[in-house]
């Protein structure tokens, strides 16, 4: 009972330092746009508002929902009934990077840019991210799994030699990688050692799950 209530302490405190710091749309349940059209592209305001779309270090104004790469990068946001059958990760959207596969090196990416809360420690994120780069104002972050459930991971970076600084955070997928994305939070616990994060995590993602039930259900 104590460690769920410390882990739902931790999960509010992160969440209010993200919305007090700028970022937004970190879970990606932000979008407006008509659900359950396939295969077809739309606007990134609607879509992921907050974020900025790149094709190969070129920003966009356009992502794709419920789609798939043909050879080239594609950014998707995927709904429940995405034709590729991958389950949610949390809640009703999740993100799915893909760099191209021809045609030479063509990435995909979305980068958001803010304020690194004054106490963060670390980057925490949700899915499988395959060959995916993470970099804060072009510098490389470095990130290793801390836990894993039956359909995707949980990942940290340190992220605290950053606090305080402002710039964009993108996460970028090169050619022949792609990877799956979702649940971003800024957190006051520095990265420990995986096997502590993997009990944490998990837990904290029973709790959040059951708050996104519970709210849905309301």
């Amino acid at each position: 009972m104590k460690t769920k209530l410390f882990i739902l302490i931790w999960l509010q405190v992160s969440v209010v330092m993200v919305q007090a710091q700028g970022f937004v749309n970190l879970n990606f349940e932000s979008a407006t746009f008509t659900a359950g059209r396939l295969g077809g592209t739309v606007s990134a305001t609607n879509a992921i508002p907050g974020w900025i779309p790149y094709y190969d270090g070129f920003a966009d104004t356009y992502i794709v929902s419920n789609g798939y790469s043909l050879g080239g990068p594609v950014i998707n946001i995927y709904g429940t009934n995405n034709p590729v059958s991958y389950p949610p990760v949390q809640g009703k959207y999740f993100m799915f990077l893909q760099g191209g596969s021809v045609g030479g090196a063509h990435s995909a990416a979305i980068g958001q840019t803010g304020l690194i809360p004054f106490s963060a420690q670390s980057l925490i994120f949700l899915g499988s991210i395959g060959g995916m780069q993470i970099t804060f104002n072009n510098q490389a972050l470095s990130f290793a799994v801390i836990g894993t459930t039956g359909s995707y991971t949980i990942y940290g970076a340190d992220i605290s030699s950053y606090a305080g600084q402002t710039g964009e955070i993108l996460f970028r997928t090169p050619a022949q990688t792609g990877g799956i994305l979702d649940n971003i939070q800024f957190s006051t616990v520095a990265v420990p050692e995986p096997g502590v994060w993997s009990l944490l995590g998990l837990s904290a993602l029973l709790v959040g799950g059951w708050r996104w039930k519970n709210r849905g259900a309301a």
